[in-house]
């Protein structure tokens, strides 16, 4: 079924400081950015806007300025961060990360995003993408980080990624009913398996929201046995403070969002603002398998993580997993760093933490490859 027309886009103002707002499009392979704009004197600026402890933070390069602008004294207090808030069958559209050099391609199935003449542009640097802006009159991108800005234009940007709007069909891997579905692979394999998504999928959602209809990776995939006071059904979420990934647990309550994190010795629970869940992509879809496993089964790393691997999130400090800690003896979902045998979360107002062969007793969540199937 062909898609209906073509909507706007969305693009929510939101107040530095304050949770994101529904559905905010991440940045190409990103865990936690996300495209952003703001207007000086009128003229649209693409940026970039991460969650730290629940709340909008954002950056974008000034070139009048030569600067790197953040925070409510430099803008003014207010951005905004785009949305996608249905799907191809209700939007008309989905979007779609190409090379700059193919912006040309596929024109009567692809538009550009853009504000005026502002395109969002990523740079993919080795020490972390940013997102910047690229002015299609003069072709120049700019982009703020450390407090400056660095410039590129020419055959610098062609292998920089943008955002356009596919108009036609669905995006790979679409879950939607419309959308056709990949045959099973035969019992015996006779060649090279469908393509399925090797990449775990995050939902942004806020504490507080409504209880999100999709299926979710719920810890040890049934009821624990839990602390006095904490909902045995727990599922796994993540957190960011100070620019460090936390893994914690959400519950429905009363058909609410509710979430805890555990973070340099204290609870977090309550009102912690944006967050995001881990999804349970349907089997059709994904070419691995979640599954909990005793502590140090999933300390696995080099080759043998192309088909075994432990569930991460990591910045240039930590790598965090889910984790089931033994906590007195009942089961809470928290978070471990399997490198370096940390395993904590939050409960009863602090952080509770295991080190060294006291982890041992935990759970992590891995991923195993289907056969066929390799991770990357």
């Amino acid at each position: 079924m062909p898609n209906p027309p073509p909507k706007e886009d969305t693009w929510a103002f939101q107040p530095i400081g304050s949770p994101f707002p529904e559905a905010p499009v991440k940045a190409l392979g990103e865990q936690n950015q996300y495209v952003a704009l703001w207007y000086k004197n009128g003229k649209p600026i693409h940026g970039r806007s991460w969650n730290n402890q629940g709340v909008v933070e954002c950056s974008f390069p000034y070139p009048l300025g030569k600067a790197e602008l953040t925070g409510v004294k430099d803008l003014g207090g207010q951005i905004q961060i785009l949305q996608y808030k249905g799907d191809h069958n209700t939007l008309g559209y989905w979007y779609e990360w190409i090379k700059y050099s193919d912006r040309f391609e596929k024109s009567d199935e692809r538009q550009l995003l853009r504000c005026g003449d502002s395109l969002p542009i990523m740079w993919k640097r080795p020490q972390g993408n940013l997102m910047g802006y690229l002015d299609n009159k003069t072709e120049k991108a700019y982009f703020s980080h450390d407090k400056s800005m660095t410039t590129f234009e020419g055959g610098a940007l062609n292998d920089m990624m943008i955002v356009v709007r596919n108009l036609k069909g669905g995006p790979p891997f679409c879950e939607c009913a419309s959308c056709p579905k990949p045959p099973p692979p035969p019992p015996v394999p006779t060649g090279p398996p469908p393509p399925r998504v090797m990449l775990n999928e995050w939902m942004d959602v806020r504490v507080g929201d409504a209880w999100p209809t999709r299926s979710l990776v719920k810890a040890l995939d049934k009821s624990l046995d839990t602390a006095p006071g904490q909902n045995p059904d727990q599922y796994v979420a993540l957190w960011y403070m100070a620019g460090e990934p936390v893994m914690g647990r959400a519950w429905n309550e009363g058909g609410k969002i509710a979430a805890c994190f555990g973070w340099f010795k204290r609870e977090y629970k309550g009102n912690v603002g944006s967050i995001q869940l881990l999804v349970n992509l349907s089997e059709h879809v994904r070419g691995f398998d979640y599954s909990w496993v005793p502590y140090k089964e999933a300390a696995v790393f080099g080759e043998d993580a192309k088909t075994f691997s432990s569930v991460y999130v990591d910045n240039s400090k930590v790598s965090i997993s889910p984790c089931i800690v033994n906590y007195n003896g009942k089961q809470v979902l928290g978070k471990a760093d399997v490198r370096n045998e940390k395993a904590s979360c939050g409960v009863d107002g602090k952080e509770f933490e295991l080190v060294g062969p006291a982890c041992h007793t935990s759970f992590v969540l891995v991923r195993k490859a289907k056969v066929g199937y390799k991770f990357d």
